[in-house]
């Protein structure tokens, strides 16, 4: 039976491994460089809105509908509301809110693909999130998105609850991602690298095979 020392086999793969090593490192240190180079980091700023009608109010006014109804009504538009807090009407009068600087930084199109509106099953409040590479500038969008809802709403939608602007989004409260991950592309670099490297001392100990054969 044939046996290996540590020495045989160092002398016997040594060599491929050493290739897969420097593969793998070089794919890993390429895709890591590729990745920062194009990271990007976007700022997400959230301010909530409260859509109902004046419970007590309706209620002494329509004996026949029980407050529960009533919620329930409010709590069924709210998808409604959310395809009108992502209208491009909302955009157009929360970017007549912003400062003369972001106005001709930002179009009413770039307003409207920075809103998006979060609505949670029977519940009355919407999050409105808005995501640019700027925290200040997601802030001064969100909180001018929601001003828009409140003033616009009644407009758009008769008969639609009241809008309640709850506390106003600041910089200290934005999240941020980034992207792509430098560490996530690293990591595949590194196993392309890897696997190319076993690829090419495959080919190379069978040609090397062939030839002394």
């Amino acid at each position: 039976m044939k046996t290996y020392t540590l020495k045989k086999f160092m002398h016997t793969f040594g060599k491929s491994i050493l290739v897969i090593i420097i593969f793998a490192l070089i794919g890993g240190v390429a895709m890591g460089l590729d990745a920062k180079h194009k990271k990007t980091t976007t700022y997400t700023a959230t301010r909530s809105i409260v859509i109902s009608h004046n419970i007590e109010k309706a209620y002494q006014s329509k004996q026949n509908n029980s407050q529960d109804s009533l919620v329930n009504e409010d709590a069924n538009m709210m998808p409604t509301y959310k395809e009108i807090a992502e209208n491009g009407t909302i955009a157009t009068a929360a970017h007549h809110r912003l400062s003369k600087h972001l106005r001709s930084k930002y179009s009413s199109s770039d307003v409207k693909s920075a809103v998006k509106a979060k609505v949670t099953p029977q519940s009355l409040v919407m999050d409105l999130k808005a995501e640019t590479k700027s925290p200040k500038d997601s802030v001064a969008i969100v909180n001018a998105t929601a001003q828009a809802m409140k003033q616009e709403l009644p407009t758009l939608q008769p008969g639609s609850g009241k809008v309640t602007l709850l506390q106003k989004a600041n910089t200290d409260e934005v999240s941020s991602s980034s992207h792509p991950s430098i560490k996530k592309h690293a990591a595949v670099g590194l196993a392309l690298g890897g696997l190319l490297g076993m690829i090419v001392s495959f080919i190379a100990v069978t040609i090397k095979n062939f030839l002394v054969k």
